[in-house]
């Protein structure tokens, strides 16, 4: 499982989706990825876990984000998917 330091920023709504007649939902957070020392590294959207959708879903703020590889069900492409969030607290580097 790798870990990444990330900043959540804005947590959207849960969304309703069909693919080829299934139906599905998705929620996405957006973020910015930390490097070690606190710096912004880039912004990105998250996508969030079943189980952490909804009233499970994170609220604005900094954690250790942990994936793991899973396959895609679409086409059973490897990636990373989120499996676990940890609230940090963050030092910004001085400027």
């Amino acid at each position: 499982m790798n870990v990444s330091k990330i900043n959540i920023i804005k947590v959207g709504p849960v969304q309703d989706k069909e693919y080829e007649g299934r139906k599905y939902q998705i929620q996405e957070a957006e973020c910015i990825t930390l490097t070690d020392d606190g710096s912004v590294n880039e912004v990105a959207v998250l996508r969030l876990g079943e189980d952490m959708r909804g009233d499970k879903a994170p609220k604005l703020g900094y954690y250790n984000a942990s994936f793991a590889l899973r396959a895609n069900p679409k086409d059973r492409r490897l990636g990373a998917v989120l499996v676990g969030l940890m609230p940090i607290e963050v030092q910004r580097p001085s400027k």
